[in-house]
């Protein structure tokens, strides 16, 4: 009982461990789940920011791309205003055309911010009202009309053109640059605080990977301890604790198994050992039950060394005893049976208080094609009541 209580409360310690065990295998996919979203998470966002920044390089690049052309466009009309020279034109031309171009592509790029969007609209406004100014001065020009177009020049109309385009292209930077400061500084944090919950998933999966270690060491040792109790609890069911021989149980299922053997081979032979203790009642009447045990658990020692390594000896009752004898036919399973009652009639078991000289009767049976366990034990149960009712102490054989 001791032994089954021991192996139940381990089997539940054990049981506990493995779902302990799981629970943090589970966790541990959780968590590696979690890191790697956290991972895909930041190169999203990585590249968001990567993609903003590039797009508000490309919105600095454009207005000053228009700063520029609107800058040389007034100077090319200026300039041929002032001199007369056809080469001011070009300048004045192409200004006219790269502005064009940069703000269509302005338009482009801030499509997405309404904000921004209205600032475009008005540079529109700007850069046609510094066009109309600036074409209208070198018209008057280049039709003589030089002092028309020297007053509109000292109107200072084309001067507000530029001045509003300058102010409309600084506020489209300062946003663009604010918002990139924003979204820098939005990135930063959330970049911080994706790698600090990447430390903290590390560190609780190493905390949850040390456990689990450990709880796999402790459920080794449980399943090991549970093998050794079955192996225990077997060992128990299947041998005589007095003796420390196969107990009844135990030792017809070893006959069972050599009877299937002989008949597997019919050239094989098999033979049957009974024997017990004579007048074993009276050394327990006379010694008590204690010299009893100690003589029966002597006889057990004798018979283990005086018959063959092959065979087998098993205590089937109380002082009774049970001998399988493979490859023995009844001449050699008789000689091995009175080498085995000389052992025991030769030795008596001393003790403190009494020296218990003893003998014991020995019935054999030899397997027969068709015998069944039962058949075999009952012939040789039947030699041995020959020889106790032939006055003990000897060897017979049965039918």
């Amino acid at each position: 009982m001791w032994v089954i209580r021991q192996f139940t409360a381990r089997s539940f310690r054990s049981d506990w461990r493995s779902y302990f065990l799981i629970g943090c295998v589970i966790v541990l996919a959780l968590l590696l789940a979690g890191a790697s979203w956290s991972a895909w998470r930041s190169s999203v966002e990585r590249s968001a920011a990567e993609q903003r920044q590039d797009h508000t390089l490309q919105v600095l690049i454009e207005t000053d791309r228009l700063r520029s052309a609107a800058l040389q466009q007034i100077r090319g009309g200026r300039g041929y205003l002032l001199t007369g020279r056809q080469m001011f034109l070009r300048p004045h031309i192409s200004g006219k055309r790269q502005a064009e171009m940069a703000h269509a592509r302005l338009a482009s790029l801030l499509a997405d911010n309404p904000q921004q969007v209205l600032r475009v609209k008005a540079l529109g406004t700007d850069l046609a009202h510094l066009r109309l100014v600036v074409d209208s001065m070198v018209a008057r020009a280049s039709e003589g009309r030089q002092a028309d177009a020297l007053q509109l020049m000292r109107s200072g109309s084309d001067r507000d053109a530029i001045e509003a385009i300058m102010r409309t292209l600084d506020a489209l930077q300062a946003s663009e640059r604010a918002e990139l400061a924003q979204r820098t500084a939005t990135a930063k944090q959330r970049a911080i605080a994706n790698e600090r919950y990447q430390y903290l998933l590390a560190a609780i999966g190493l905390l949850l990977l040390a456990l689990s270690i450990v709880t796999t060491i402790y459920v080794r040792r449980a399943l090991e301890r549970e093998r050794l109790a079955r192996r225990e609890l077997q060992h128990f069911a299947m041998t005589d604790a007095l003796t420390a021989l196969p107990n009844r149980r135990s030792f017809m299922k070893e006959l069972d198994r050599a009877i299937e053997r002989a008949q597997a081979k019919p050239d094989r032979t098999l033979s049957l050992a009974i024997f017990d203790i004579d007048h074993f009642k009276r050394i327990n009447d006379r010694f008590g039950h204690p010299a009893g045990d100690a003589v029966i658990k002597d006889v057990g020692k004798r018979a283990k060394q005086a018959l063959r390594k092959r065979d087998l000896v098993g205590r089937i009752g109380g002082e009774e005893f049970g001998v399988i004898l493979p490859n023995a036919n009844l001449a050699a399973a008789t000689a091995i049976c009175e080498r085995l009652r000389q052992a025991i009639a030769g030795n008596p078991v001393v003790r403190e208080d009494a020296i218990i000289a003893f003998t014991a009767s020995i019935g054999i049976a030899e397997f027969q094609a068709g015998d069944e366990a039962d058949h075999l034990l009952t012939r040789a149960d039947v030699a041995l009541y020959d020889a106790k009712t032939g006055g003990r102490n000897q060897v017979r054989t049965g039918i």
